[in-house]
């Protein structure tokens, strides 16, 4: 996962691992003391960071990671990996709408895959393959993507 590129990095709750937050899936904790998935990135405080992967939320609920991790007592509900999934669809979704209606995903048969095109799978949201023309925006929608997509690996 780390590539290398400077950057502000992010550790993981479980495995102690080091990446870019666009690797990360990001929690916070809400007024109520209780963990929410995060998938903008908006919300106030640290953040916690988790790497996606098999069962990856579920084991952070059992061992107390969240709890660890925010140096406090928190309310995990038992649904978090169900929430994470449903959150991260949902962000993905208006994302890539907004990158249509910005005019930046093109018809993959007429993009040439090169410096200012970027391939992205969309297939977890039954969007198949995206051409997207290469910006900041899409960039970071080609990470959400691929989070989205080891997340719902992961809930398999």
């Amino acid at each position: 996962m780390p590539d290398g590129k400077a950057g502000p990095q992010r550790r993981c709750l479980l495995s102690g691992l080091r990446a870019k937050p666009d690797h990360l899936l990001r929690f916070a904790v809400d007024a109520a003391g209780a963990v929410v998935p995060d998938p903008a990135h908006r919300l106030p405080g640290r953040g916690l960071w988790l790497a996606p992967g098999p069962d990856a939320v579920a084991a952070a609920r059992a061992k107390g990671a969240f709890a660890r991790g925010a140096k406090r007592r928190l309310q995990v509900p038992d649904d978090l990996a169900t929430r994470s999934v449903t959150a991260w669809m949902a962000h993905v979704a208006a994302q890539v709408e907004k990158a249509r209606r910005a005019g930046l995903v093109m018809a993959e048969g007429a993009a040439t895959v090169g410096g200012d095109v970027l391939l992205a799978d969309a297939g977890s949201l039954g969007l198949g393959r995206l051409a997207l023309r290469r910006t900041p925006f899409t960039g970071r929608l080609a990470a959400d993507l691929a989070l989205l997509a080891r997340l719902v690996e992961a809930a398999r």
